[in-house]
């Protein structure tokens, strides 16, 4: 069984896992920056390197933004993604 990734990137981290057991495919789960919490709508990319590779430019995009991506939901429309901030707070 292969589990996900989870790998160090500009101070923050990458989240990465397969789409299933065996799968050569992968799904990026979260991007971990300035401790919080951003998470990409789904999309498979054919390697892990690809899915990496597309969470690094994520987290660049997001570090270029400042505060202003921190709202519920956010369009990225240069990578063609939406962002969803999953709040510290759970109430």
């Amino acid at each position: 069984m292969s589990l996900g990734i989870s790998e160090a990137y500009s101070g923050g981290f990458l989240e990465i896992i397969p789409e299933g057991e065996g799968s050569d495919y992968w799904l990026i789960v979260a991007i971990h920056i300035n401790g919080e919490v951003l998470r990409p709508s789904p999309r498979l990319y054919r390697n892990k390197k690809q899915a990496l590779a597309k969470a690094k430019k994520i987290y660049d995009w997001i570090a270029n933004r400042d505060r202003q991506i921190y709202d519920r939901v956010c369009w990225c429309e240069e990578l063609g993604i939406t962002l969803w901030h999953e709040s510290k707070n759970y109430f």
